[in-house]
């Protein structure tokens, strides 16, 4: 695969923000009408910052063809579409192995967490268009592509603006054959259920354990549980292990848009960076907000929190120092020159 350079890749979940919560929460709807619109602004910003080219990922509704239309120096990277979750990875594989300078996502958590399985550690503006939107930020589309375009055409330095974020690294271990390895960018949850239904959780009913990595007070989700019993920021290191059930005091927190639920907390407590957490089956496991994964009743999960996800980048920053720079600056062209 020929490698590129000076160019920003961008990656699109055509389904984030339409699931069934929709139908039965406040969540807001992403459509593509609007994200062929977010699309267009960033790559348009991107290009116009520096960047010699920009490549979106294929995807099954056509936003990344419409948002392409008619730009000069974008075009639709295909890395193969099949209308599932792997579309994310195998684009953020693809761009890995071209070269690219930065890449931009839309979507979710779940999102997110796709993307940095194919590429883990990418240099990464995540923009929120999903339904919880714990990990990416909302963030205005044409400010987000100047600093990718800034970064990929070395005006900006990817090590002055970029930090690596948090991850829950997984272990799940079932007794035969070695530890099946995943991770969460936002949270790990355990359900006291054997059946993965629904993904999404809408209710706490089930809810056993919550270990997050992001805990902001701030959040709708999972997190939220953490994020309101002991917030962490996302600087530091570490995360949040909370044990759930009656006993203990009683916490509101929204678990779904717009909607508040009572939840009993046993105990609560700050792991340390590296410090692991065992959870035991049977159960359901979730991951960043989604039922993933069933376990037996002698299954066991290890899970820590280590620095080595995605390399988020500070939007702010990266204009900051362009701006001091006076990288927004144009020449000012002489009298005799605007008179021909």
């Amino acid at each position: 695969m020929t490698r590129v350079t000076s160019t920003v890749g961008v990656i699109v979940n055509p389904l984030a923000g339409k699931d069934v919560r929709r139908l039965v929460t406040a969540a807001s709807h992403t459509s593509d009408v609007a994200k062929v619109g977010i699309v267009r602004r960033l790559v348009e910003a991107a290009l116009d910052a520096g960047a010699s080219g920009v490549l979106v990922a294929a995807d099954t509704n056509g936003i990344a063809t419409r948002a392409t239309d008619g730009i000069t120096g974008a075009a639709v990277f295909d890395a193969g579409v099949s209308g599932s979750r792997d579309d994310s990875v195998a684009a953020a594989r693809a761009f890995r192995d071209l070269g690219a300078d930065v890449v931009a996502v839309l979507g979710g958590d779940g999102t997110c967490r796709d993307v940095a399985r194919g590429w883990p550690g990418l240099p990464l503006i995540a923009i929120s268009t999903g339904t919880n939107n714990v990990y990416p930020r909302h963030v205005d589309s044409t400010a987000a592509g100047w600093a990718a375009g800034l970064i990929a055409a070395g005006a900006v330095g990817l090590h002055e603006v970029a930090t690596p974020t948090k991850r829950v690294a997984i272990e799940i271990s079932s007794g035969d054959g070695p530890p099946l390895e995943d991770d969460a960018l936002v949270e790990l949850a355990l359900l006291d259920t054997t059946t993965v239904g629904a993904r999404a959780v809408l209710d706490a009913h089930h809810l056993r354990t919550v270990f997050a990595a992001l805990a902001r007070p701030t959040a709708t989700g999972l997190s939220a549980v953490a994020g309101r019993l002991h917030p962490l920021d996302d600087e530091a290191d570490g995360g949040v292990l909370v044990d759930l059930g009656e006993g203990g005091r009683n916490l509101r927190v929204p678990l779904t848009p717009g909607r508040s639920v009572v939840v009993g907390v046993r105990s609560v407590r700050r792991q340390d960076g590296g410090a692991p957490t065992t959870l035991r089956g049977p159960g359901v496991l979730c991951i960043d907000g989604e039922r993933d994964r069933v376990l037996g009743p002698h299954d066991t999960v290890l899970a820590w929190v280590e620095r080595t996800g995605p390399r988020r980048i500070d939007i702010d920053r990266a204009l900051s120092i362009a701006a001091g720079a006076g990288l927004f600056d144009v020449p000012v062209v002489a009298s005799a020159e605007r008179a021909r």
